[in-house]
């Protein structure tokens, strides 16, 4: 076959197709082997409304660290090259002869964030820890969590020692964060990064012990702890007695092509209300929303599950305002436990109200919100959120208005791109109001409450969740004590 030299300017993402339909890489590139492989997950769940399909190119994409030889038919071929929301996609359409070819497809960089002081992460990387230093480059991806610990699934076999937040620095500011833990059970997924095989026990129950059993055993060793998503029966829980450090606001349902309409095995959405791919969207938002008014603070934070689902680490990716200089892994986490993070798999986003950014606290009084949104490509918007409504929006990139803010609450922006085939959409964590007075929570507590009183009727109709008495006896007490936090007979962290 002829060979195809490829030139990308650096690391990039790049894809293949030959006009008679086939896929074609070199032997020996990285690229993600195990994703779409689990039962099932290639299930989209869709509904009428719902245009989101699966991208059968993603499995064939590799990566390149510059130059990249590949063997292809004669005729055309079809090259793209992509290196995360940063650089422009390229698209190169080429005629191969006998002799081969040669083409230049050099993703453009249009935006820097590392040099105005944010660095990027994925928290949910399903992807070997030998690829990891060429993944980061080719995504242009500061920090990767790769998780070594999938409940006891056997493919999930690397797993390095070492202290909590241990990584593996892959070059100048790109780190691979190992060992990371997904207990992903019935309860839900909880991601615990900086704890491994070695550090936690083994549990085989699906649904019991709850997931908390793990999470503060985990904590107790100096874990971090990311709620991968919010629709997790589990969920309410969790922010009920031991609020968890981030949280999933974008997640592995959001996929380069296509949108998982559905909640998983989780508590299922009101379709009627949250109709298709946008509805299930907005409903996980308006959870995260929820949460905030309870009075949680919860920064936000993003996953892809690359190497289970079709997306690319980095194609949710949360951006931490960690300052100055180069990115190192404390100053990673530091800056995303103290809220100063965005959330994207299409815009950046921007957001300052007065001269505070995500994760501080302002005197409630009427106050300047500016929200800047940047795209390679078109935006539908900016829209600033106060309390879980919008107060403010504009068609166009800028935001700027003066709000009156007065009492305890919060303050966020979000903003979002066109795309036929799934969402696209850049959130920020927020910023706090502290004022006069309390919010009135009381819907949201009530309807966290109701949640947690649905958990406790499945778990009781189902005995077969527990192996032993004691073992309902102790989950049950816990869901238990987490619907009283909500009902205000214990407080709420304390529960």
């Amino acid at each position: 076959m002829p060979t195809l030299t490829i030139e990308t300017g650096g690391p990039a993402r790049v894809s293949v197709l030959a006009d008679d339909g086939t896929w074609h890489r070199p032997g020996g590139a990285v690229h993600d082997g195990t994703a779409m492989s689990r039962p099932g997950v290639i299930d989209m769940d869709r509904d009428p409304t719902d245009a989101s399909r699966c991208d059968p190119g993603y499995v064939r994409q590799f990566l390149c660290e510059g130059v990249v030889e590949v063997p292809v038919p004669r005729g055309g071929c079809m090259v793209v090259a992509e290196r995360g929301p940063e650089h422009r996609r390229v698209e190169r359409h080429v005629d191969v002869g006998t002799g081969g070819a040669r083409i230049v497809a050099e993703p453009e960089r249009w935006a820097g964030l590392a040099a105005e002081g944010w660095w990027s992460g994925d928290l949910h990387v399903h992807r070997p820890l030998d690829d990891a230093a060429a993944i980061l480059r080719a995504e242009d991806l500061h920090v990767g969590a790769f998780i070594t610990r999938w409940n006891e699934l056997p493919h999930q076999k690397s797993d390095p020692t070492g202290p909590p937040r241990a990584a593996l620095t892959v070059g100048g500011d790109r780190h691979a964060v190992a060992p990371v833990t997904e207990d992903e059970r019935g309860g839900g997924a909880w991601m615990l990064h900086g704890v491994g095989l070695g550090d936690l026990p083994t549990v085989d129950e699906w649904w019991s012990p709850p997931g908390r059993f793990l999470v503060d055993r985990a904590r107790a060793q100096g874990a971090w702890f990311d709620c991968e998503k919010l629709t997790w029966w589990e969920t309410p829980v969790m922010m009920a007695t031991g609020t968890p450090d981030s949280v999933g606001v974008l997640n592995n349902h959001y996929v380069p092509r296509g949108f998982f309409a559905n909640e998983s095995w989780g508590r299922p959405r009101d379709r009627a209300a949250y109709p298709g791919a946008a509805g299930a969207s907005r409903y996980q938002l308006e959870l995260y929303y929820r949460y905030l008014s309870c009075g949680f603070r919860l920064p936000a934070s993003a996953g892809s599950a690359s190497g289970v689902l079709p997306a690319p680490p980095g194609h949710n990716r949360v951006y931490v305002g960690g300052g100055a200089g180069q990115c190192t892994v404390p100053g990673f986490y530091d800056a995303l436990r103290a809220g100063r993070s965005m959330v994207t798999n299409g815009p950046l986003l921007s957001l300052t109200v007065g001269d505070a950014e995500p994760g501080a606290t302002v005197p409630a009084r009427p106050t300047r919100v500016r929200a800047v949104a940047r795209a390679a490509g078109p935006l539908d918007g900016v829209e600033v959120l106060v309390d879980g409504r919008v107060a403010a929006q504009s068609e166009g990139p800028v935001l700027d208005v003066t709000l009156d803010l007065t009492g305890t609450g919060w303050v966020a922006a979000r903003a979002s791109s066109p795309d036929p085939e799934t969402v696209r959409l850049a959130h920020t964590s927020p910023v706090y109001v502290d004022g006069p007075g309390s919010p009135d929570a009381a819907e949201h507590r009530a309807y966290f409450a109701r949640w947690i009183d649905e958990l406790v009727a499945r778990a009781a109709a189902e005995p077969e969740r527990f192996p032993t008495q004691d073992a309902r006896d102790a989950t049950l007490d816990l869901y238990h004590r987490a619907a009283r936090a909500y009902a205000r007979e214990l407080p709420i962290w304390e529960a």
